[in-house]
């Protein structure tokens, strides 16, 4: 790999922008970001709107025009929400030029109908770079990282040079970068356990109410019978059922389904407490991915085959009016 490299991240949101921060330790960085308020604030004042604390490095450039961001680029990092990497990446292969760069997703999601991951989503719309895709994933808080709260993340995807040289831009303090081959388990695993996390919610919501004393006993229950259901599907769908035990599975489940900044975590509390999902969704500002991939997770188990009991109560409870309690039936508690 040459030393003049580029790197790109798509994506100034909060996690893509401390990304960029991490990475601009070493390199000079692009920055990506399309929502024009955002891009101002990140180019001129050198702040996130999100992140108190924060001052962008001028090692960082950040651009709002997509040719400028990708041409030539050595490195793509894509951190957007699910929804919005297909058409990003089909903008993005045409601004390419000569250049077939190493690719890493930072999102996580599943999409709908098709059920493919992030990675074979880009891999699909980038055929040229397919055996150059990376995920990283795992317990990933963005502002934890930002304050330099240490943390462990997987880099997964094929083994070989490619994979030590993108492992050594991400593996510096605060960050700690293992690796990994099986890139489908480690996406469907970040995926997943956004839709575990909602019923973690849940048991929160349901502890406030009288008759229902929901306890951490409870919560480290639906976490075993989660990931249990975590590494079936997984297996079925081609990954390795030991990945739903490591960072990108029971690691990211353990923060995301116990920290009062998860998005899908406060989601789960609301319907627990007994709001509608419309009511609860609008409390919360930002995208909450598990909604939607509990549609795709459910799609997954009916193609896999197998017993997915929670997967299956935490769908029915935000799609289908099911009571918020029903999610304890789902792992053997008897209402």
């Amino acid at each position: 790999m040459k030393k003049s490299i580029k790197i790109t991240v798509l994506g100034g949101g909060v996690w893509g922008t401390v990304l960029a921060q991490h990475l601009a330790k070493n390199r000079r960085v692009w920055l990506w970001e399309i929502l024009k308020d955002v891009e101002q604030s990140l180019r001129k004042r050198r702040r996130h709107p999100h992140i108190p604390g924060l001052r962008l490095s001028e090692s960082v450039k950040v651009v709002s025009h997509l040719p400028e961001a990708v041409k030539d680029a050595s490195v793509l990092v894509f951190v957007l929400p699910s929804a919005h990497v297909r058409h990003t990446a089909r903008e993005a292969r045409r601004d390419l030029g000569h250049a077939l760069p190493l690719i890493v997703s930072a999102s996580k999601g599943i999409e709908p109908r098709t059920l493919l991951t992030v990675g074979e989503m880009i891999a699909e719309e980038i055929p040229e770079c397919g055996r150059g895709i990376y995920t990283l994933s795992g317990p990933s808080f963005a502002k934890e990282v930002a304050m330099g709260a240490p943390t462990k993340l997987v880099l997964a995807g094929p083994a070989g040079p490619r994979a030590r040289f993108l492992r050594s831009l991400f593996n510096h303090r605060p960050i700690v970068v293992e690796q990994s081959r099986d890139r489908k388990g480690v996406e469907l695993g970040g995926s997943l356990k956004n839709v575990l996390a909602i019923g973690c919610g849940i048991l929160d919501g349901l502890a406030k109410k009288p008759g229902n004393p929901c306890g951490i006993n409870t919560k480290a229950a639906l976490f075993l019978e989660g990931i249990k259901e975590m590494g079936r599907l997984i297996s079925r769908m081609g990954g390795r059922r030991q990945t739903a035990f490591w960072l990108a599975g029971i690691g990211d489940l353990i923060a995301t389904g116990t920290s009062p900044q998860s998005r899908n975590r406060a989601l789960g509390e609301k319907l627990g407490e007994g709001k509608p999902l419309g009511e609860a969704q609008d409390e919360i500002d930002e995208v909450v991915e598990g909604i939607d991939t509990s549609l795709s997770a459910h799609d997954l188990a009916a193609k896999a085959g197998g017993e997915y009991p929670l997967f299956h109560s935490i769908y029915r409870i935000l799609h289908l009016g099911a009571p918020p309690q029903s999610v304890l039936e789902a792992f053997g508690f008897r209402s």
